[in-house]
């Protein structure tokens, strides 16, 4: 048995077992136009939406932000082998349901995806810049 036929069962009961929050990755296409603001929005297309599961990856670190101080959140979101679309850095990855209310809502940018021919899950780096 090939190795990889042998994690193609594990890939499958992943998102059953340990996924317990719901994200939605959405990737930037272009801007608009609101017409009843005339502000410049910008336009997102969905790349993935369905269970994963979040783990922080550590402390979080002071950086310059415009003309102020923030603190820099990463986080490791996985999601499942069977993501159809590839998520680059740069999607946004906004929770919208986990067991931790807080963490709901928060809009998060794709810093870094994990690449393993063996993994069972992929594995995204995400921050939190708000």
């Amino acid at each position: 048995m090939a190795l990889q036929d042998a994690l193609a069962g594990a890939r499958e009961l992943v998102p059953d077992v340990v996924f317990e929050d719901q994200v939605l990755i959405q990737r930037k296409t272009g801007t608009t136009t609101d017409p009843d603001t005339l502000q410049v929005v910008d336009v997102f297309t969905t790349v993935y939406e369905g269970p994963c599961k979040i783990a922080p990856l550590g402390a979080g670190r002071d950086a310059a932000y415009g003309e102020g101080e923030v603190v820099l959140h990463r986080y490791r979101l996985k999601i499942p082998w069977s993501a159809a679309t590839p998520v680059l850095p740069e999607d946004r990855a906004t929770m919208t349901a986990a067991p931790d209310a807080w963490v709901v809502g928060r809009a998060m940018e794709v810093v870094d995806v994990d690449y393993k021919s063996t993994a069972v899950t992929r594995k995204l780096i995400i921050e939190d810049r708000a």
